[in-house]
């Protein structure tokens, strides 16, 4: 083998035998975003694939050309080496994070959470990067080529043939921004619609990082986290004639309207604006100020002064919920407030993007780093904190480490007086295996708070993680005989098994709560943080094959389907009405927020959270963070530019281009809450 290669060498030598350094390099970066492309198999354009070329060559002649301006050849070898060792590391990590989570995630999340991940799922990202080391080898074999070969890769000793290829590189990248540029649809993605997976699907992960770093120093197109379409995006402009007074009617048969307040704080926020130095500060007063607050309702204050537990379920979904298998779930959400069409967004493909959008009632717009955002900020209207000012005790609790995703530090700021989680003291009363048990973690710290009233409890659950096996998840395991009947793959049935240690915690707690006269005055509020991942076709997750259309009876073909889910809201009180409380339009996680401030008759406003009392005359909207989203009147899906209305609903020109303005607006002002510490500006560090 060793007299091959020596002849190989001598034949390359004697022909003289030389590859451009800029070239190889240009090459090289090509490559890597189309293998990319190709792994992860799914594109947001037409175009992609020549704005992978684009972008790869000139970012690749860019580098290749300043590695030619080093002359001596050692360092040049060196600095090749760090190039080939640090670009294919990113493009690694981005294929081993989508086949983990199904989405892309910038460095920031990457940043704030793979250390957790790492650390607490080992076993499977050992086992993640031993299936995937053959995409590492594909990744670092221009590292090897360029080793190996160095010899016969040439520079130029004139330094203005290396300059004159760096203006080529940026003349390349115009051209690609220029095509851009020229197909509305990718265009909006650049510029109105900005979101880092669909960057990386549509421009490639280059192009996704140059973009990520430019909007978070200011962002681009002109465009920052203050630039609003002044309108007022909490309301339609209707033209339903239904609403005018018949004259031919009797004053007397005509009844006499309720007439609600609004549910508003009287903040003056135009004179705050005029008065405002900061003018990315000024600009958010001013947008506050362009917006009607709602009105409060029949169902304003109907849970004041009651207890809170309010629940985030790891990777639960509405097809948990059966009559037979969870009777408790069953009861409350059927006898609570029913919604009949509930998104739950992966907002990043994380359980604390969820928590996020569930606790903040805004959308997390930095991916798994948003949470960790808002230590030290003023976050005034989470339920923790209202309750907290109401003068209730304020306990959160976790059955995993107490640290993970930095809870610890979080959800004290959340309005919590404590947070406990596995290693600060819920070991104390839940077992140490993986998933720990949510029926232990409530039976444990029920009474820790149970005599403490008005209460307010917060749980994030981990019964339901994935691996969904039976011998990947001991909760699968515990529960597996209470399945043995159900008509299922084994996949399935170990999901469903794993939440059946939720249900059976909530009917200790219902049950104790009934037990003590306490349930009609207490409220029980379940949402999931995401629709179960574990269950599609994963390496990560050991599944083999797609069970979440098992799971749903149908194959998700859009994130719609795909993130619907149930949400719980139960009070004992509740069960006491002849008809049940039915919500028919859409909700989403971040309407929780609002509804629930209404629901306990706070005094809050409005047009400072994103979502929307569902009870008010506001627009039924749910958004995700690629800036799709769902109204009474249709669905958007900003990937493919495609609005397709509801049945029988007719909607003018004017109606899509509309919404998708006020969905920029509670995208920007999401953004703006949490770097300008906004709710720290109107009301103070309390």
């Amino acid at each position: 083998m060793t007299n091959v290669f020596d002849r190989f060498f001598t034949f390359l030598k004697n022909k003289r035998v030389r590859f451009p350094v800029w070239a190889f390099v240009s090459l090289s970066f090509i490559y890597f975003e189309l293998l990319l492309y190709v792994l992860i198999g799914v594109s947001y354009s037409s175009l992609a694939w020549l704005y992978l070329m684009l972008t790869g060559a000139a970012f690749g002649t860019l580098l290749g050309a300043l590695i030619e301006l080093v002359k001596r050849r050692l360092p040049r070898k060196v600095i090749g080496v760090f190039v080939f060792a640090i670009a294919p590391l990113l493009f690694c990590v981005e294929y081993f994070v989508f086949k983990s989570f199904m989405t892309c995630m910038n460095l920031p999340s990457i940043l704030s959470g793979g250390g957790d991940v790492a650390t607490g799922f080992t076993s499977v990202t050992f086992n993640l990067i031993l299936k995937g080391f053959w995409v590492i080898l594909l990744y670092y074999l221009p590292l090897v080529i360029w080793c190996v070969f160095f010899n016969f890769l040439t520079g130029r000793k004139d330094s203005r043939i290396p300059l004159i290829r760096i203006g080529a590189a940026l003349l390349l990248q115009v051209l690609c921004i220029g095509i851009i540029n020229f197909n509305p649809k990718d265009s909006e993605k650049l510029y109105e619609q900005y979101n880092f997976d669909t960057a990386v699907h549509t421009f490639g992960l280059t192009n996704a990082f140059g973009l990520d770093f430019l909007n978070s120093v200011g962002g681009i197109g002109g465009s920052d986290i203050t630039d609003f379409e002044i309108m007022d995006s909490n309301k339609y402009e209707s033209d339903d004639t239904s609403l005018e007074t018949d004259t031919d009617t009797e004053a007397e048969d005509v009844p006499i309207p309720v007439v609600y307040g609004k549910n508003e704080m009287g903040i003056d926020f135009a004179s705050l604006a005029e008065n405002e130095k900061k003018s990315d500060v000024a600009k958010l007063h001013s947008y506050i100020a362009s917006l009607s607050p709602s009105s409060q309702n029949e169902y304003t204050g109907i849970f004041e002064g009651k207890n809170l537990i309010l629940i985030t379920a790891e990777a639960f979904s509405a097809e948990v919920i059966d009559p037979i298998r969870t009777p408790t779930l069953y009861r409350l959400a059927t006898k609570g407030i029913n919604f009949k069409e509930y998104y739950q967004p992966a907002w990043g493909g994380s359980t604390s993007t969820g928590e996020y959008s569930i606790l903040m009632g805004l959308v997390p717009t930095n991916g798994v780093k948003s949470i960790k955002d808002t230590i030290g900020n003023n976050l005034y209207f989470t339920m923790g904190n209202q309750l907290t000012r109401e003068g209730y005790y304020s306990v959160a609790y976790h059955n995993n480490s107490y640290t993970y995703y930095d809870r610890n530090k979080t959800h004290t700021n959340f309005g919590y007086s404590e947070f406990i989680g596995m290693g600060n003291g819920m070991e104390a009363g839940v077992g140490k295996r993986w998933p720990a048990s949510d029926d232990e973690m409530m039976r444990y710290t029920f009474d820790l708070y149970a005599d403490k009233q008005p209460f307010s409890v917060y749980y994030m659950t981990v019964s339901g993680h994935c691996l969904y096996n039976w011998t990947g998840n001991s909760m699968s395991a515990r529960n597996r005989n209470q399945l043995a009947d159900m008509n299922a793959s084994e996949t399935i049935k170990a999901y469903h098994a794993a939440n059946l240690e939720l249900e059976k915690g909530l009917s200790y707690i219902v049950s104790e709560l009934e037990a003590r006269g306490m349930a009609d005055d207490t409220v029980i509020v379940i949402s999931t943080d995401h629709y179960p991942y574990g269950l599609e076709h994963s390496e990560t997750w050991g599944t083999d094959k797609d069970y979440l259309s098992e799971l749903y009876g149908y194959t998700p073909s859009n994130i719609f389907e795909r993130d619907h889910s149930a949400l719980i809201i139960w009070s004992g009180s509740l069960e006491d009405r002849e008809e049940p409380i039915v919500v028919e339009t859409p909700t989403y996680s971040l309407d929780i927020l609002p509804t629930l401030s209404n629901l306990f008759g706070f005094e809050y406003d409005s047009r400072l959270l994103v979502g929307r009392d569902v009870f008010s005359e506001d627009i039924p909207l749910a958004i995700w963070a690629n800036y799709s989203w769902v109204s009474d009147k249709g669905c958007y899906n900003s990937n493919t530019g495609v609005f397709t209305p509801r049945a029988d609903v007719e909607v003018d020109s004017s109606y899509v281009d509309r919404v998708k303005a006020i969905v920029k607006n509670k995208m920007n002002f999401s953004k703006s809450v949490v770097a300008l510490d906004y709710y720290n500006v109107l009301f103070g560090n309390g």
